[in-house]
């Protein structure tokens, strides 16, 4: 039966390419509906001639095979289009998050070598830009005067590295040092794509959910689904708490993606009708804890599809489908994981070390980061491709994630996992977000201090807090010092950006000292 499997994925993972397939379905489905937004609908042949339009357009620009273009827009419609385009043209596609600017910004067009930009005509980010060698107007349709502007360099500002069979530069975020552009190929996207078909079991007129950034792996992965499976999607240009339920009932969604602290922002909304009166039937993502997951199955009633990847693994390596002590699953058929006993951190009866992940696919893991063999060295052994983060195996097989081995924090000669921690306080009712990072010890090597915002209408007791801690952690898992901040930093993911937290401990509060 895994045989099996591992042929299909064989198959599919080695079929025609995005661009041909959405070319065939434009032949074979035209009028069904591929994607839409909050004002219209698009069908697969409305999508393929925009495409077309777009790429004739980028062509007669000179963007070709050998062109590096950055796209930086908001989730929609013409984003979908310029993705399909730039397939269908060859050239690298580098998602660029629109909130850069300064330094940020110019070490990603610097990294990925970028030969043209494509954003917004009026906007802040084309503002932003290095001065251009070149600037043209790109028409989105010929019916509208929907307009962007490609922003061009000429050749040799940017020294060329090689980018294989890429055709995808997705940066890291960049959370512990400069971020990394991942080489991605079409076999790793389409892999992302069946990935994402084993977490969601996809049936005929589903609607997905599409909040996230197109600059993230979560959201990149989805624009394809519809090639493959009998299903739309529903795209909103950023995650938005305040209308996420009315646009879950109005865009007709059966299908949400969680990241980040999103299913926890969700519960400390007030209920409404729209919550339970909806089409929902899977919600699915990564880093949903069981306290998490029985609060949404309690609140919302649909099911909760937990699973585990990363960029440089196709994404999605893990599923677990609606089993609450599960973890983050099992490994998919195509893939094969295991845990690297001398990284052990831990003392816990489940032997705990770093995540391996290789495939049983060829082309399943990235050739690694562009331009930065250290990186790529690092991150392989022989086959393996070492995830940095931690977990371990059940009984059952199951894989639990532990924490990212550079979010481990050294506290009195024990490696404490801040994940573990801001899991826990996490669900005090108190706290909207929180988040623990290390700083440094007077005596010994670190101090965890623990950053929170206030949940809405609630106020935050430190001291209380600290002692409720006691009876939830152990003594050397609860932090030290404790801060209430306005607001936390957020990565367009709904992910803290921990790499922006303050660390003085200036108005801190500091808990007694532990013997």
């Amino acid at each position: 039966m895994v045989v099996d499997r591992v042929h299909e994925g064989n198959r599919f993972i080695q079929g025609p390419g995005l661009s041909e397939a959405l070319e065939q379905l434009a032949t074979t489905a035209p009028g069904r509906a591929y994607l839409r937004d909050r004002q219209r609908s698009v069908t697969v042949a409305e999508l393929n001639n925009r495409v077309d339009h777009a790429a004739t357009q980028l062509r007669g620009l000179g963007v070709g095979a050998t062109s590096r273009v950055g796209i930086a827009l908001p989730t929609g419609i013409d984003h979908v289009v310029l993705i399909y385009a730039l397939l269908r043209l060859g050239a690298l596609w580098v998602p660029l998050n629109m909130q850069l600017k300064g330094e940020p910004l110019l070490h990603q067009l610097r990294d990925s070598r970028a030969t043209d930009v494509l954003t917004e005509a009026v906007g802040q980010f084309a503002e932003r830009l290095p001065e251009p060698s070149a600037t043209a107007e790109v028409l989105m349709s010929e019916a509208t005067d929907n307009a962007l502007v490609l922003a061009s360099w000429a050749e040799p500002v940017f020294e060329q590295a090689d980018r294989q069979d890429a055709c995808l530069l997705m940066y890291t975020s960049g959370t512990t040092g400069p971020p990394k552009g991942v080489l991605v190929s079409e076999t790793m996207l389409k892999a992302a794509v069946f990935g994402a078909i084993e977490v969601t079991s996809p049936e005929p007129d589903d609607v997905f959910y599409v909040w996230e950034p197109l600059f993230h792996i979560g959201g990149a992965q989805v624009v394809f689904l519809p090639l493959f499976q009998e299903v739309a999607l529903a795209l909103v240009p950023k995650f938005s708490a305040s209308r996420f339920w009315d646009d879950i009932v109005e865009l007709n969604v059966t299908h949400i993606h969680y990241l980040g602290g999103v299913l926890q922002i969700l519960l400390q909304l007030p209920a409404t009708d729209a919550e339970r009166n909806n089409r929902v039937r899977v919600a699915w993502g990564a880093g949903a804890t069981p306290e998490v997951r029985a609060a949404c199955s309690k609140r919302y009633g649909f099911t909760l599809h937990e699973c585990y990847g990363m960029t440089e693994t196709s994404s999605i390596v893990t599923a677990n489908k609606n089993e609450p002590d599960g973890g983050v699953g099992r490994p998919l058929p195509w893939v094969e994981i295991a845990i690297d006993d001398d990284t052990n951190n831990s003392t816990a009866p489940c032997p705990r070390g770093e995540i391996m992940v290789r495939g049983l696919i060829d082309g399943l893991l990235t050739t690694g980061y562009l331009g930065n063999p250290e990186a790529t060295a690092k991150a392989r052994l022989g086959d393996w491709f070492r995830t940095g983060d931690f977990g371990y195996f059940d009984d059952e097989g199951r894989l639990h994630f532990a924490g990212r081995g550079s979010d481990s924090i050294r506290v009195r000669g024990e490696n404490v996992s801040a994940w573990q921690v801001e899991n826990v306080f996490g669900l005090h009712p108190d706290i909207n977000r929180c988040a623990v990072i290390g700083v440094e010890a007077q005596v010994g090597e670190q101090e965890m201090l623990l950053l929170v915002t206030e949940a809405e209408g609630q106020k935050v007791d430190p001291k209380a807090l600290l002692d409720w801690a006691t009876t939830q952690l152990a003594k050397f898992q609860v932090p030290r010092y404790i801060k209430v901040l306005p607001e936390m930093p957020l990565t367009p993911s709904q992910r803290i950006a921990k790499h922006l937290l303050p660390r003085d401990l200036g108005d801190a509060l500091q808990a007694p000292s532990r013997s």
